[in-house]
């Protein structure tokens, strides 16, 4: 670059080249001459007004090119990065010599100094962001159940086990002595336990090992889960840990926190239908780290309540071990953290602790209504 300062030659092609200046003030183009002055760090474009006279200079090492989109036979210069002004240089030969004089002349934007700036202010974004949507929304959802009128949380819980059930393809089992079974079951590990809601819980045919739990107090064991059960205290554990996110309005806190969350990641995604695979990663990693929580937390309460109801607490762990022998809850490796499940080994484990010293007030139904609930669906 200093040679070329130096060099007659390159001097004598910008001696009568002119540009058009916009100074970033004024909506008119200046007409200017434009020379180099100075060498090595001092090399500037000197720009005079052939008008006014005014003179600016122009620092080659802060100049920047600006891309001009609006035609292709100019070249056009920024005095430096957040600087308004900019030179548009027609003359091919000057515009030749001055990109001669810059070789490396960076784009407009491109500045070193900026990264770490940015960087910064992407981190603090993105900690804002994961504030929103680990920490405030999940506090704001739980906040916003607890004040949810009940009569409301209920008819929501019966639509939604309308909507399920149907999209399941899961029929409801009705028999009035498998019905007064689960009755009796239900009664045994509630007791002592006051619960907001009254608990409807419902049997249905179909054949995945599951149960879950609804806002409203609506509980739904699959017939799956009843057959594949050694026993009904198995069955009992599970009803009580459904009763447990009942218990602490897991399904209608997790309802209004996925609808925030849903339309937060939508918004930093561009994804507003859930169709992206980006934004479907995420919410699935957000929705499963709340619900590993109240998983556990559910847990807890199924210990404390067969422990009271004088039926083992291992019983649950039983019922996870089925599980795994289906298949269900296998240590997925990575995958696993994006499971809604805490590890089944862990869950187990925590269950046959919580059994130590539990003493066994009886069986929870008669050998009749276990057969009759088990019946249910046939």
């Amino acid at each position: 670059m200093q040679e070329s300062i130096r060099n007659p030659e390159f001097a004598a092609k910008l001696a009568l080249a002119f540009g058009e200046l916009l100074d970033g003030i004024r909506p008119a183009l200046q007409r200017v001459s434009m020379r180099m002055v100075g060498e090595g760090r001092q090399a500037a474009l000197e720009l005079r007004n052939t008008q006014t006279h005014e003179v600016q200079h122009w620092p080659l090492r802060k100049m920047r090119l600006v891309p001009d989109q609006a035609r292709n036979d100019a070249l056009v210069i920024a005095p430096g990065d957040g600087e308004a002004a900019r030179l548009v240089v027609r003359d091919r030969d000057a515009a030749l010599a001055i990109v001669q004089a810059v070789p490396k002349m960076p784009n407009l934007g491109r500045n070193a100094r900026a990264w770490p700036a940015i960087i910064g202010l992407g981190m603090a974004a993105a900690a804002c962001l994961a504030g929103i949507l680990f920490v405030l929304i999940p506090h704001m959802a739980n906040r916003g159940a607890a004040h949810i009128p009940v009569e409301a949380e209920i008819e929501f819980g019966q639509s939604a086990y309308t909507q399920f059930t149907s999209a399941m393809g899961a029929r409801e089992c009705v028999d009035p002595i498998g019905e007064a079974a689960v009755v009796r079951m239900t009664a045994r590990v509630t007791q002592g336990v006051d619960l907001y809601v009254p608990l409807d819980v419902h049997v249905v045919d179909h054949p995945m090992i599951n149960a879950f739990a609804l806002p409203g107090g609506q509980v739904v064991l699959h017939s799956a889960l009843i057959e594949a059960a050694h026993s009904p205290e198995e069955v009992a554990a599970v009803l009580a840990h459904e009763i447990g996110h009942v218990y602490h309005r897991h399904s209608t806190s997790a309802a209004m926190r996925d609808m925030a969350t849903f339309g937060v990641v939508g918004l930093v995604f561009g994804d507003y239908l859930g169709t992206s695979i980006m934004g479907a990663v995420a919410n699935m990693a957000i929705s499963s780290s709340h619900s590993r929580d109240a998983e556990l937390a559910a847990d807890e309460f199924a210990h404390h309540q067969l422990e009271e109801a004088g039926l083992p607490p291992s019983a649950l762990g039983d019922m996870f071990h089925r599980m795994q022998e289906n298949g269900l809850g296998q240590d997925l490796g990575f995958m696993q953290h994006l499971s809604t499940h805490p590890e089944m080994a862990d869950r187990i484990a925590h269950a046959e602790a919580a059994s130590t010293g539990a003493v066994f007030g009886g069986p929870v139904l008669t050998e009749a209504e276990w057969q009759a609930m088990r019946n249910m669906c046939n």
